[in-house]
């Protein structure tokens, strides 16, 4: 039987039954997708299916539309990194760490608040130590664009991981992390961020942070602004691409947004302890690397108008940090959830 975790990310799994395209010269096949999913699904009772899914519609695990999928935004490598530990995180985190509720985690960022809340001396340690290990300096090397939060703490992350200085650096409002309450969910004006930062592009942020307001942002809107900050990068012409951002932020766009889709491409590893869920939050430094390429989802969406704008599913597939161009997407290496 299934564990929960994979159970639960096997929910919108079928979203991803997808036509052949080629990656970096790794060859991504349909009918190993189909294959993998199919048989997850079959390996439930109905009994064990009902309890698993009941917070989910019969539509969300019908294969039958997902053939429909067309290719609509090529495949890209990206990497998503969380900030080092800012002023507001260390004992949130480690109550959330213990199990507290997320009222308790609010609160005791709230006691530690502060505005534009920078990196702590250890959180510039973790981003430097991060930017030192052979794998994270592999996958930067042919990095074409840095893409951060219009936050410090995000900003100076991605500077002191990835430090050479004629790589692409651009500031996207998106990213940043779950808005309003905090004075740490708070941003500069414009031309502070200039003037801290001046070699990062900050023409795609508004001059004054007219956002932030002190109730606390809708989890869906947080959900869909790093939705449509993801939808950004996919229509850009760089390849790999480094985004530095937040925990709560790639929580809920990677795990609650119905538009994004998370697959594991990893490699079996040797411990459990590398066996990390692709669903869990993020630490903090923490990079993740992903293939993703998005999808016309008309035919598998109600909601779609005449006129609209075309719903784009993104598929996010994780691997391995240190897989090769030459490794190939298999079913012998694929362990989708």
């Amino acid at each position: 039987m299934l564990s929960m975790p994979m159970a639960t990310a096997l929910i919108i799994s079928y979203r991803s039954i997808i036509s052949t395209v080629v990656v970096s010269g790794m060859e991504t096949t349909s009918s190993v997708a189909a294959r993998a999913v199919s048989r997850r699904i079959s390996s439930f009772s109905t009994s064990t299916s009902s309890s698993l899914f009941s917070s989910t519609s019969s539509e969300e695990i019908d294969l039958s539309g997902a053939a429909a999928a067309k290719p609509l935004l090529p495949p890209k490598r990206i990497l998503l990194l969380r900030h080092g530990q800012a002023v507001h995180n260390p004992r949130a985190e480690a109550a959330r760490e213990a199990g507290c509720d997320f009222n308790e985690f609010l609160r005791l960022m709230g006691e530690d608040d502060a505005f534009d809340s920078p990196l702590t001396e250890l959180g510039e340690k973790q981003a430097m130590d991060t930017g030192r290990q052979e794998h994270i300096k592999h996958a930067l090397n042919d990095v074409d664009m840095l893409v951060s939060s219009p936050f410090s703490r995000a900003l100076k992350t991605a500077d002191l991981v990835h430090q050479r200085g004629d790589t692409k650096r651009v500031c996207i409002e998106d990213f940043r992390e779950i808005n309003g309450k905090l004075l740490n969910a708070k941003r500069r004006t414009r031309s502070e961020l200039e003037d801290l930062y001046p070699h990062w592009n900050f023409d795609y942020i508004p001059m004054k942070d007219e956002s932030w307001t002190e109730e606390l942002e809708e989890k869906d809107e947080c959900a869909n602004r790093g939705y449509n900050g993801l939808l950004w990068i996919a229509k850009q012409l760089e390849q790999k691409v480094m985004v530095a951002c937040h925990g709560g932020l790639l929580n809920l766009t990677l795990n609650t947004n119905r538009n994004v889709v998370l697959l594991d491409r990893r490699r079996k590893a040797d411990s459990d302890e590398e066996h990390r869920c692709i669903t869990k939050r993020f630490g903090n430094c923490e990079m993740r690397e992903f293939i993703m390429t998005g999808w016309a989802a008309d035919d598998m969406s109600n909601a779609q108008q005449d006129g609209e704008e075309q719903q784009v599913v993104l598929t996010l597939e994780e691997v391995t940090m240190e897989l090769q161009e030459a490794d190939i997407y298999d079913e012998e290496k694929v362990e989708m959830v």
